[in-house]
């Protein structure tokens, strides 16, 4: 097959690239002119097209004589800061290009692709989420633009199914770890907190804020979070290779076209399951403290993307904790880094 993906040299595409290759497909990037990271390309054997999702001329260019694109091309919270227009014109229009040219290659296109995130739903209510989260659980009400673009993203695509009969998926990430990103994840840490509550302008909790440095004085760097009544927070997060699992899955069934579905990994965890692990292969100490502010407490219902196209994730939370330890111990790994770093 012939596959375009955008985004290529990203967390996510240059791993999706790397596995169609290797399955003896043809792949081709768009990327942006001056991008530092395609040097991922040549490692790895991607045609690249330079271009600007913005410029539609461009995707036509790209989308020519393609049969399967992955939209994975995006401006996102940690790869800014972006300002308005650039989210409007690179998530926006450059959706839009996409979509558009797609339909102008339908004769082509077989399957689009379009890459969502959880970020479109509000996930954090004062006590947590009660039930698992399904596609249509909540409300699309986000306000930021990274999430509100991605909530018109995904409206368009829906149009130009529903009104162009176009063969396209959205597929909504959680959130994802790539090589060895596991082990920084702020919200494992008591300093991250110590930053959160020292912006408290009012001093509001200066008790805790207090009580959290005190504690990583005392060596206590890594911290099982838990909200005002003690449960430990919860989190639903994936790997990589379950995204890749995913694609190679849905790719051609028809009965996902014009349908949205939420992925994620093998099982959420708890702070109390992942912190001491991460703990006894990092040789950290950690502390366990209630904090007075909204819980992260959720987890994912993936019964609409087994039932449609057998997305089965493998990767659970232990088992990419061990990957990343590896990684950090030898860079290297069958993740490509986020960030490639030429000898």
């Amino acid at each position: 097959m012939n596959i375009l993906i955008t985004g290529i040299t990203g967390r996510v595409g240059a791993n999706v690239a790397k596995f169609f290759l290797d399955k003896g497909h043809n792949v081709t990037g768009l990327v942006w002119p001056n991008d530092k990271q395609s040097e991922k390309m040549s490692l790895i054997g991607a045609k690249i097209i330079e271009g600007d999702l913005s410029d539609f001329h461009d995707v036509m260019k790209a989308s020519k004589n393609q049969e399967i694109i992955f939209h994975l091309g995006a401006a996102f919270q940690s790869g800014g800061p972006f300002t308005p227009n650039q989210y409007f014109d690179i998530n926006v229009k450059g959706t839009f290009n996409i979509l558009e040219s797609a339909l102008r290659y339908k004769n082509e296109i077989k399957h689009l692709i379009i890459a969502s995130s959880d970020a479109t739903v509000f996930k954090y209510p004062p006590n947590g989420m009660k039930n698992s989260i399904k596609e249509d659980s909540l409300p699309q009400n986000i306000t930021d633009w990274y999430g509100y673009s991605k909530i018109l993203t995904e409206n368009m695509a829906n149009r130009f199914y529903y009104a162009e009969k176009l063969p396209v998926t959205i597929i909504r990430f959680a959130m994802v770890w790539g090589a060895g990103e596991i082990l920084s994840f702020n919200q494992f840490y008591t300093s991250h907190f110590i930053d959160q509550f020292s912006k408290d302008v009012d001093l509001k909790n200066k008790t805790i804020f207090r009580k959290l440095n005190h504690l990583l004085s005392e060596g206590k760097e890594l911290i099982i979070a838990c909200d005002k009544n003690g449960r430990p927070w919860k989190k639903h997060v994936m790997d990589i290779r379950d995204i890749i699992q995913a694609f190679e899955k849905v790719i051609g069934i028809k009965k996902t076209f014009g349908e949205t579905y939420q992925i994620a990994g093998k099982y959420p965890f708890t702070w109390d399951e992942v912190i001491p692990y991460i703990g006894s292969k990092t040789n950290k100490s950690h502390c366990r403290v209630e904090l007075p502010i909204n819980p992260t407490f959720y987890e994912f219902n993936l019964t609409k993307s087994f039932n449609d196209f057998n997305y089965l994730p493998e990767w659970d939370v232990k088992m990419m904790i061990d990957d990343a330890v590896r990684f950090s111990e030898s860079q290297k790994g069958s993740v490509i880094p986020t960030v490639y770093k030429t000898n």
